[in-house]
């Protein structure tokens, strides 16, 4: 059944945007009286009929309305990558995976210090559509390295690093299963020497992530990936 999304949303009709109505009208051709579902992007699901195809506002009846719980225990804080591809790469397969939060971090090797919210938000909610999730993550603004890790987190916190000279655990060997969890993933210079023991100062634990070395893109879905592989 054809998917939507809103954040207007009364107890008996929603409203899609111009962007969703258009779709609706123009690309897919539904009409009235046909029959799809709509998520909010917070854990819901309804079932909708067609009530008005308009393709600058549509108009849904909701026919009944179902609770999805999405709670992956799943924030990984990275540095935004200089390819900007990349970066947005991450973030669709991250929420198709499934994740709870997404905190891009600037430090001190950092190239790319400049992000356009707006143009992420769509690729997230984009991602949540195909993969059919009902949450759509929280994107926090750019933040420096430095003021992030100072920051109050709930549940396990941890940094991967490359120095072979600092001390570090394999991931699999410290993470403690179906507790929410925060990891920080370095830009492509990786996190300089102070920033990984700055981070060690405020509770995070240093971990590797295998032998390889991995772009930050593809450390930060290797990452979001062996969580879930161990949560289960």
């Amino acid at each position: 059944m054809h998917l939507f999304y809103s954040k207007n949303i009364s107890k008996k009709e929603i409203q899609l945007d111009a962007e969703e109505s258009r779709h609706l009208v123009k690309v897919l051709r539904l009409t009235d009286g046909e029959e799809c579902h709509v998520i909010d992007g917070i854990g819901n699901r309804y079932h909708c009929r067609i009530n008005a195809a308009h393709p600058k506002k549509a108009i849904l009846t909701i026919l009944s309305k179902e609770k999805i719980q999405e709670n992956f225990g799943i924030h990984i804080a990275a540095a935004p990558t200089k390819n900007l591809n990349r970066w947005e790469w991450f973030l669709e397969k991250a929420t198709e995976m499934g994740i709870d939060r997404i905190s891009p971090i600037t430090s001190f090797h950092s190239e790319r210090k400049v992000l356009k919210q707006d143009r992420q938000e769509r690729i997230l909610v984009s991602a949540m559509k195909q993969s059919y999730k009902t949450t759509l993550p929280q994107l926090d603004e750019l933040c420096k390295f430095d003021a992030f890790i100072k920051q109050e987190f709930e549940g396990q916190k941890f940094i991967a690093h490359c120095y072979d000279s600092m001390p570090k655990k394999a991931l699999k060997d410290v993470f403690k299963a179906n507790k929410p969890a925060i990891l920080l993933i370095g830009p492509e210079g990786d996190f300089s020497e102070q920033e990984v023991q700055e981070a060690m100062n405020c509770g995070f634990q240093a971990i590797s992530m295998g032998e390889s070395r991995l772009r930050t893109e593809t450390a930060a879905i290797v990452a979001c990936h062996s969580i879930h592989l161990l949560n289960e």
